[in-house]
């Protein structure tokens, strides 16, 4: 309804001032023009004039005044009034025609221009009279008719704003300004009479002094408005730019430059979308991508020649906005970053803390229990080391989902670090918390595949519960002590913590800083365990077992072993025992005299070791080319990884033989030996427990024996602890070498080397007991 009144108004105008220039140019027929050069001398002044306006920029809209209503007094001095208003007319038309504004923008200027001209003539008409020209009747007349010009120029201009932008008239009328407008632009009208009195003058060309005076007053005006403009324009700009840096909201930066919009070009109608402005409207673009918006601004609102201005404050506003909205999200990128894994984009323990602190306050008040698991995925380590840290990137992320879609959403998943996992579970009872224990479990079991290689998963979970008085740090130390629990009972489970778990894991702790401490030293020792024939009893190798003792205390190997296992110190652990039997092997080597085997234990870890061949190298060095004998723990099968597979035919090449201890109990068993460059084989313990009761155990283990001798492999049969078991070796297995306490107990270097020569003195002629052939090593166990 206002748009159609504003409408109307404005073609009103536009009708009305058509009106005059119709009856002007009929006059003008009928009676002639007067004087044609001085209409064709005035009509390109008109357009050269207007293209240096007054703007009076109001808070509703940009008033325009121009100063060519000087030419305008010029023409009524030396014009009749029809002529006069018929020039006006056409420069009226001829300044907006070419104008890039709306049509209706330009054909209500037109009708003002046209209108103000009617009013000035009429007014100097009535004044003058028949007074000349250099008459100061004339100069009052000419003065008379450039206020009234004005003033109708501005109130129409101001009704229409008025209309347009739903505001009273009173307060377009009352801009500052007006008056500075008024004693500016009656001067410059009172320009043109100056120039009506030259032309009378007998001299022709005195009008062409009025030229400097003239320019020099269209430019200083059009300098002076500009630059208070352009002033008060960067103080807005500044005061935006302060502004936006002091800002914490996204929100609060829109709000506010759209506010500081209007400030910058005193009109209301600032709109922020996403869309870019339209025909009859001016905007910036703020942002890029997704983040992309458009602030805009009616362009109709605005005066012709602030347009382009407007356009470039608008740009430089939305400057400051996107910089402000750019620092925004860059802060909240690194307060992301700062509370999240980069990897998973999972919560990060200082996060899981935090929810868990107001987890157990929200649960205290509503008499609720909360839990928190603590996740270890079990031999993840092998999973970097044999296929890289991408593909086990890329298991931490598979397990993160999987996770993620065991709990509910108000659960937290964070992960811990490395392939630890913490997950908080809120408003539970023990119950809920098994349950999910077991959903976890069972949803890791699952295979994932792992640069091509389909693995299962596993891992161990601590359970602990937010009683009263447990800080979140307490919660995750508990939670972690009940996952090393789990892991102690056979990993693949979970364990509910209590306080006795506490102290366990002190002592773990206690026990690993010692044998950190006594690797760092050198304080292990060895026993040795010989390896026989089983038809002689010779002796043909010694296996060096660790042995350590933490504050004089023996620790069983199987402790301390596979403490070093999860701690990392395996690799230490095995650098430390291939060196003491490097020691050990020349008094070993005399007391034996020729044919014996040391054997050494190595862990996979080693062997993915970049310098291990090398360490190798320097204990054959000093055991002897022939001495020394690796032996691989059938559980941890390196037949998949090529590095390790790589390190073992390195060794080969070079004269070092390697076995395979506790062979049969592992998931790879005889389909790897063809690949894998092993030449000894020594059958788990397991096998030979039953052979002398069980028929089928000792069938089972004969069948051993033979598949490594078609092989071309020496077969060494372990725990042989009764006269019975080697009975039946000797009689239905028959397995060339054997190992267990009915033979040799493990025992320290002393008593060994003393074994040693007892044990050459009964077998006179070694050579031919060793049962060494052309073309194949002798035992090597």
């Amino acid at each position: 309804m206002v748009a159609s009144r504003s409408r109307w108004f404005d073609l009103s105008v536009f009708v009305a001032g058509l009106l005059v220039m119709v009856v002007s140019t009929l006059q003008v027929v009928q009676e002639g023009i007067g004087r044609p050069s001085i209409a064709l001398l005035s009509l390109p002044l008109i357009v050269l004039v207007a293209n240096f306006p007054f703007v009076l920029d109001t808070g509703g809209g940009g008033i325009e005044v121009g100063f060519e209503s000087a030419v305008l007094m010029f023409l009524l001095c030396t014009l009749a009034p029809a002529p006069a208003l018929l020039v006006w007319s056409l420069g009226a038309v001829f300044v907006q025609m070419p104008s890039h504004r709306r049509l209706l923008s330009r054909l209500f200027n037109t009708g003002v221009v046209i209108l103000g001209g009617t009013v000035s003539a009429g007014v100097v008409t009535l004044v003058r009279g028949d007074h000349p020209v250099e008459s100061p009747v004339t100069l009052l007349a000419v003065a008379l008719a450039a206020a009234c010009y004005f003033a109708t120029d501005f109130l129409l201009s101001a009704i229409s704003v008025a209309i347009e932008a739903r505001t009273p008239l009173s307060e377009q009328l009352g801009q500052q300004g007006t008056l500075l407008t008024v004693a500016c632009l009656v001067p410059f009208d009172c320009l043109g009479y100056l120039g009506a009195v030259l032309d009378d003058s007998s001299v022709s060309w005195t009008p062409l002094l009025l030229t400097v005076p003239l320019a020099t007053l269209l430019i200083a005006t059009r300098a002076s408005t500009r630059a208070a403009e352009n002033a008060r324009r960067l103080r807005a700009l500044f005061d935006a730019a302060v502004r936006a840096q002091t800002l914490t909201d996204p929100r609060q930066v829109v709000d506010a430059l759209t506010d500081d919009a209007r400030k910058l070009l005193r009109i209301q109608e600032v709109e922020m979308r996403r869309s870019p402005p339209s025909g009859d409207e001016i905007g910036a673009k703020v942002g890029e991508g997704e983040h992309e918006q458009w602030i805009v601004v009616p362009e109709r609102m605005r005066a012709r020649s602030t347009a382009g201005r407007d356009e470039e404050a608008l740009k430089a506003l939305a400057a400051v906005a996107a910089d402000a909205l750019a620092r925004l999200r860059l802060t909240d990128e690194m307060t992301h970053l700062a509370w999240h894994d980069v990897l998973t984009n999972l919560p990060n323990r200082g996060l899981l803390k935090d929810r868990i602190d107001h987890a157990r306050q929200l649960s205290q008040r509503r008499g609720t229990r909360i839990a928190l698991l603590y996740i270890d995925l079990d031999g993840f380590k092998s999973i970097n080391d044999r296929f890289g840290h991408a593909a086990g990137d890329a298991v931490l992320i598979e397990v993160a989902r999987r996770l993620a879609s065991c709990v509910r959403a108000s659960d937290t998943v964070a992960r811990l670090g490395g392939d630890e996992f913490g997950l908080l579970l809120e408003d539970v009872d023990p119950y809920e918390v098994n349950r999910a224990c077991d959903r976890i479990l069972e949803a890791l079991s699952e295979e994932v595949d792992v640069a091509g290689h389909q693995m299962g998963l596993s891992a161990s979970i601590g359970v602990a519960f937010g009683d009263s008085g447990v800080t979140s740090e307490n919660m995750l130390r508990n939670a972690d002590l009940a996952m090393y629990e789990a892991k102690g009972r056979g990993k693949h489970q979970w364990v509910e913590y209590d306080h006795a778990l506490g102290r366990s894991r002190l002592e773990r702790l206690e026990l690993v800083e010692s044998l950190r401490a006594s690797l760092a030293a050198g304080d292990l020792t060895l026993a040795y365990q010989p390896v026989v024939r089983v038809a002689t009893g010779l002796i043909t190798g010694v296996e060096a077992l660790a042995r350590w003792k933490s504050n004089g205390v023996d620790v069983p190997p199987g402790v301390f072993i596979r403490l070093a296992e999860e701690t990392g110190l395996v690799g230490a652990l095995g650098d430390g025992v291939l060196a003491q039997a490097a020691r050990d092997a020349v008094p070993i080597q005399e007391a034996a005299g020729d044919g014996i085997r040391i054997n050494v234990n190595i862990s996979a870890a080693q062997l993915r070791e970049p310098d291990f061949v090398s360490k190798v190298e320097r204990a054959v060095a000093a055991i002897g080319q022939s001495a020394l004998v690796l032996e691989i723990t059938e559980r941890e099968s390196v037949s998949d990884d090529e590095v390790s597979m790589q390190a073992m035919r390195d060794l080969a090449s070079r004269g070092v033989p390697l076995a395979i201890d506790d062979f049969g109990v592992g998931f790879s068993s005889i389909a790897y030996l063809q690949d894998m460059p092993v030449q000894i084989i020594k059958t788990d313990l397991s096998f030979a427990a039953g052979i002398d009761r069980d028929e089928r155990a000792c069938g089972l283990l004969g069948s051993i024996t033979m598949m490594g001798q078609a092989l071309g492999l020496d077969v060494v049969v372990e725990g042989i602890e009764r006269p019975s078991q080697l009975e039946h070796l000797r009689a239905h297995v028959l397995a060339p070498y054997a190992q267990g306490y009915l033979l040799h107990r493990p025992m320290p270097l002393e008593q060994l080397l003393t074994v040693l020569r007892d044990n050459r003195a009964e077998h006179r002629f070694p050579d031919a007991d060793l049962g060494l052939r052309s073309g194949r090593r002798g035992p090597s166990a």
